[in-house]
């Protein structure tokens, strides 16, 4: 893949798109060397960010002494471009000593995307991408901008043609396609060092605003602004107290403004388990199943039902409180569920399993493993009135669309495009800052996500020495910081790094709101237009062409027929 920019002294430069995954020592074709520069040419609406890679390959040892965008002009005579915004960040490596299953291979990857930090160290012959986004605001007027990419080698420069269009119209504010991915604070306390309570919040308010830019939402944005639960009086008049204070604050800024459009909502007193083992929860000491348990359980969840409702935010409430049961699993399943249905029957139950008879009328989201579903699957829930969710984490892996870092680069943002393709409805993933393991890397031992890009299992009732592979870059969207993770001690405030594949995540949650807005003036028109030829036209491109994706497990690793 690949467009000529310009050659110097020091190295040779080109553009690609964001989908490609550009090896460190992948060689540079022949038909790169000639012809005329080929603008990077960046397509985006309004609000929506969009990438290219520039290609650095070094003839010799050097550095990028200097890199920047400048300002964007246009043609028109409305606007100067201000409201386009431009990011260059580095292209970082991590080496891959043990493929996640046959389809990849050992070697060095690109993942992390930090900031670009210049001097930039460049080796003879061994490429180096950087990241250039474009972010077009609200109030971008459409059309043709141009501006240059300038580097600075030390002496001699390259002046790269940029050309960026701007769409006569803009992606919606609300995200369409609901998201569930984890996000968790003590990873991010650990990596960051942070030890107080000012510095982790800090900290974690830089990764919401993270997701809200990605368009994800995280399990949970109220880390350190839960709803306060507890009980007051004494025996038969024991009663529950809630106090909603700052969750309010929370939800009024990450669901209201900044958009996010699904949280898990905790249950106290509620159980949990997986298929490995399970356990009943308890209130003020009676256990759940009891009168009192229940007469508790339903007076506390029955007010944050209510309150949820009336703040407008019910529908973005679930609860997730059994993870992949097995059949010997289900009756206590419909048992827990049937406890939440009867408190608080508004809310939401979330159950990572794909419909069986035994659980059918107890759950309201089936978020299954993708593997799971087929299109009349999915339809059938839908009838039924359940929402449809689908997941991936440790599995599958290929021929299926994966996480994985030593899988095509387009993987992620097809994820979405078969979402609107099959009819699911929200995506979830365990995890986003899963960096290290307990059991292979015991405290005060820290697994280096920069230098080992493999999850290693956890949990599980495994022993501390336990060691299994569950894929590179599993549970692992972004990464701390790059730092000396052991030796210092100093906290970091810095915002986290994306990767390669968190930001054609974004790609693939814009494209799904593309669909989205084609389908919403589709029904505008049939109202008061009828039948046409124009219309017959549109309800074809709601369809996913299958030179993009034909099934789950076909698809293009070419972002060409994306774009």
């Amino acid at each position: 893949p690949g467009y000529w920019l310009a050659e110097t002294d020091d190295a040779i430069v080109w553009w690609c798109e964001s989908g490609w995954k550009i090896g460190r020592d992948q060689a540079l074709r022949e038909r790169l060397r000639k012809g005329q520069p080929a603008p990077v040419k960046i397509s985006l609406a309004r609000g929506e960010y969009e990438s290219a890679q520039i290609v650095i390959r070094p003839k010799q040892n050097t550095q990028l002494r200097r890199a920047m965008v400048n300002s964007f002009r246009t043609t028109s005579k409305r606007s100067s471009g201000g409201s386009l915004t431009a990011r260059l960040q580095e292209v970082a490596y991590v080496r891959v000593t043990r493929p996640t299953d046959p389809t990849g291979e050992a070697g060095w990857h690109p993942d992390p995307l930090p900031p670009l930090e210049t001097p930039l160290s460049m080796h003879a012959g061994q490429n180096q991408p950087l990241w250039l986004t474009i972010h077009a605001g609200d109030r971008t007027l459409p059309g043709e901008y141009r501006s240059e990419v300038e580097l600075d080698f030390g002496g001699h420069r390259a002046t790269l043609p940029l050309l960026v269009q701007v769409y006569n119209f803009a992606l919606p504010k609300e995200t369409h396609l609901r998201s569930a991915l984890g996000l968790d604070p003590h990873n991010i306390n650990r990596y960051h060092g942070l030890t107080n309570l000012d510095q982790q919040t800090s900290v974690f308010d830089k990764y919401l605003k993270n997701f809200a830019e990605h368009r994800i939402s995280p399990y949970s944005f109220f880390a350190y602004d839960s709803i306060q639960v507890k009980f007051i009086g004494n025996g038969p008049d024991k009663r529950a107290q809630v106090n909603f204070t700052k969750f309010d604050q929370a939800a009024a800024r990450w669901l209201d403004t900044h958009k996010f459009n699904s949280f898990l909502l905790p249950l106290q007193g509620m159980g949990s388990g997986t298929y490995q083992s399970r356990h009943l929860g308890e209130l003020e000491g009676f256990q759940e199943g009891t009168p009192e348990h229940a007469r508790l359980f339903h007076d506390y969840l029955g007010q944050v039902e209510r309150h949820l409702r009336d703040r407008g935010w019910l529908d973005k409430a679930y609860t997730y409180w059994f993870d992949e049961p097995d059949p010997k699993d289900y009756a206590f399943v419909v048992e827990g569920m049937s406890r939440i249905k009867a408190a608080a029957p508004g809310i939401r139950r979330m159950l990572t399993e794909q419909p069986e008879p035994a659980l059918a009328g107890h759950v309201d989201i089936w978020c299954g493993l993708t593997p799971e579903w087929t299109s009349e699957e999915v339809r059938a829930c839908r009838a039924a009135g359940t929402e449809v969710w689908w997941y991936i984490c440790c599995a599958p892996k290929a021929p299926y669309v994966t996480e994985f870092i030593d899988h095509p680069g387009t993987e992620p943002r097809l994820w979405p495009w078969q979402s609107w393709q099959y009819g699911v409805q929200g995506l979830l993933v365990w995890e986003t800052t899963y960096w290290t393991s307990p059991l292979v890397f015991p405290e005060p031992q820290i697994q280096d996500p920069w230098k080992d890009p493999m999850s290693y299992v956890s949990g599980y009732d495994f022993p501390v020495g336990h060691v299994d592979y569950w894929g590179n870059g599993d549970g692992r969207f972004l990464y701390p910081p790059r730092r000396d993770y052991v030796g210092n001690s100093q906290p970091c405030l810095e915002e986290p790094v994306s990767s390669f594949r968190w930001e054609n995540l974004r790609d693939g949650m814009e494209d799904y709101e593309y669909f989205w807005l084609l389908d919403q003036c589709i029904r505008r028109a049939q109202k008061t237009k009828g039948k046409s030829a124009l219309l017959t036209k549109a309800r074809e491109l709601l369809k996913v062409p299958a030179s993009v994706s034909q099934d789950l497990t076909h698809f293009t690793d070419d972002p060409r027929p994306i774009l």
